[in-house]
């Protein structure tokens, strides 16, 4: 009950909000709620690009709205997507934007892909999806989601690796696609850090993309003996409400906590590009999937030499953190590559493709 009061009052503060204000709108959709500050820095991200690049528009934020072939027989005064679905009808206008927060929302079994499907049925907008992993495996989602998003003039898909837009091409046929990086990059080359760097940290996720076993892991922590050394994940155990307020504070406490360590060995992406902005040597180990064997790819030798490095195993892992513990150089800093090649540019690049 508690979350339908919330969910009402969102409603209502929108449509009061955009029915009556004069300006062009930005629609953004699926913001992250739950408390991962690697989902969070995107959001973080998102609305700094959105202020840049849609600076005369208003902007208004919507949580994921619907979910895969839900069997959702509450009535339609408590169906959250029916009343979406009626107050945007009554205040979306022909040049307001339509963008989808970043993730992992083209897989079979996310809700993202499906709320971005159900939104392009009823409005004909421009719509634009920012980075995503894209790994579907049911031939029958695949066909349904070949027939949402093909073909379309109005839509553009950011693909966040080289696999997602390879499976993307053989899906979308003509939609407008592009290879991006996670918009948390923009960051990188943003920030300096001075503090004394001592020590190594595990950066590493607990839950199903999890690819070694958490004994695996503390083994190899072991193996450091009396290193510092220290594992924490980027999804913290606080509530939603929590985030919300404190949202940038927590991203940044744990950037800066990073920059206080010689080394990182991570399995969650957000801790690979956390540690570049901290430009703290990051080693990345395999998770479940390809994400991060492909997301690493982005880091050019030429621009982060060995600052950014992936270990085909644990063992590979250990020797080469050893090294840099080893290292008395002072730590080199990350160009500001992402947001010079890619975010500042995103618009021209999509407007020349059109």
């Amino acid at each position: 009950m508690k979350r339908i009061f919330f969910d009402i009052l969102h409603l209502i503060t929108y449509f009061f909000g955009a029915f009556f204000t004069f300006k062009k709108k930005v629609l953004l959709f699926c913001i992250p709620e739950h408390p991962n500050l690697g989902d969070q820095a995107q959001l973080m991200c998102t609305e700094k690009w959105i202020k840049n690049n849609y600076g005369n528009y208003k902007l208004f934020e919507f949580p994921l709205i619907c979910q895969v072939f839900a069997n959702d027989n509450k009535s339609l005064l408590f169906n959250y997507t029916f009343w979406v679905f009626i107050v945007l009808k009554l205040t979306v206008r022909k040049k307001d934007i339509f963008i989808g927060h970043s993730g992992y929302f083209f897989t079979d079994h996310h809700g993202g892909w499906f709320s971005f499907a159900f939104l392009m049925e009823h409005w004909n907008n421009q719509f634009i999806i920012l980075p995503q992993t894209i790994n579907f495996y049911a031939p029958f989602v695949k066909q349904l989601v070949a027939k949402k998003f093909g073909n379309r003039e109005n839509l553009t898909i950011l693909c966040r690796d080289e696999v997602s837009y390879e499976n993307a091409k053989k899906l979308f046929g003509s939609t407008k696609l592009l290879l991006f990086p996670d918009i948390v990059t923009s960051l990188i080359g943003a920030r300096s850090y001075k503090a004394d760097r001592d020590g190594v940290l595990f950066c590493m996720r607990d839950d199903v993309e999890t690819f070694y076993s958490a004994s695996s892991i503390d083994d190899l922590m072991n193996r450091f003996g009396n290193v510092r050394k220290e594992k924490i994940d980027t999804t913290l155990k606080i509530s939603n409400v929590e985030m919300r307020k404190h949202r940038d504070e927590l991203i940044n406490k744990t950037i800066e906590k990073i920059s206080t360590y010689k080394v990182v060995i991570t399995d969650r992406y957000h801790g690979t590009i956390f540690s570049a902005i901290a430009n703290t040597p990051v080693i990345v180990i395999n998770s479940a999937d390809h994400k991060l064997s492909s997301g690493v790819k982005w880091f050019p030798k030429e621009f982060f030499g060995e600052n950014v490095q992936y270990a085909e195993n644990l063992e590979d892992a250990y020797e080469n953190a050893c090294r840099i513990l080893q290292d008395s150089r002072q730590v080199t800093a990350n160009p500001a590559y992402f947001k010079e090649k890619y975010w500042d540019f995103l618009q021209d690049v999509r407007n020349s493709e059109k």
